[in-house]
């Protein structure tokens, strides 16, 4: 935190070989980037651009990673000027985030403090983008309910991803969160009028706090085409 100011936290996607996933979060929570859910996809890729990405085989662990803005811009210049030295091939992404749990947010800037001290259980938002991409990161069986209370905030729709929490344990703890091992996260488009309606509502009817736990985030997105 920088003049009083939060520092702000980023999301990395990462997309690696199936298989190198939890291993390559060992190497995030190590630069200080500690809070991951894993979650498998099948790549669609030409053959001949899987070779030009260093990708063999379809099959991919996905990793969607949370820490604070300075620890991630070290971990990014990392894999970029050691990359021969992480065991994985792949690609991974960061971006800055528009929207996520307050308590969730204090956490990753704060480390080393109590847990008490960790602020609401509000969302930190920035100005809205034209349009998000809003992810709910849930437990396992929520997510009827969650897309439920984000209908009746606006939204038309999601995709959902089974997933899993790759952090450490002892970080879950530590945090005083109590993280379920399986989980599901929700993709949903929203636009920037509908975007902190459906955060706030989903927060306040299943966050952290709740059965559902949901850690809610949104990045902004550049274009939106829907099709049909």
């Amino acid at each position: 935190m920088a003049n009083g100011r939060p520092e702000g936290v980023k999301l990395i996607i990462t997309v690696v070989e199936r298989g190198q996933g939890r291993d390559l979060a060992a190497v995030y929570t190590d630069h200080q980037v500690p809070w991951h859910y894993h979650s498998i996809g099948q790549g669609t890729a030409p053959s001949e651009l899987l070779d030009v990405l260093g990708l063999g085989g379809t099959e991919r662990d996905i990793l969607f990673s949370l820490g604070s803005v300075s620890c991630t811009d070290r971990l990014m210049k990392y894999l970029d000027e050691d990359y021969p030295e992480v065991n994985a091939k792949g690609i991974a992404l960061a971006a800055n985030l528009s929207g996520i749990n307050n308590i969730v947010a204090t956490a990753l800037e704060r480390q080393g403090q109590p847990a008490a001290e960790t602020g609401g259980s509000g969302t930190a938002m920035e100005a809205a983008a034209e349009n998000s991409l809003i992810l709910i990161i849930v437990n396992n069986g929520h997510t009827d309910d969650v897309m439920n209370t984000a209908r009746a905030a606006g939204a038309r729709g999601g995709t959902i991803l089974r997933a899993r929490y790759a952090g450490e344990e002892d970080v879950a703890r530590f945090y005083g969160i109590t993280v379920q091992g399986e989980k599901e996260i929700i993709l949903i488009a929203a636009s920037g009028q509908t975007r902190n309606t459906i955060m706030e509502m989903v927060n306040v009817k299943h966050g952290l706090k709740t059965p559902a736990g949901a850690v809610i985030m949104s990045v902004p997105l550049d274009n939106v085409i829907r099709f049909g």
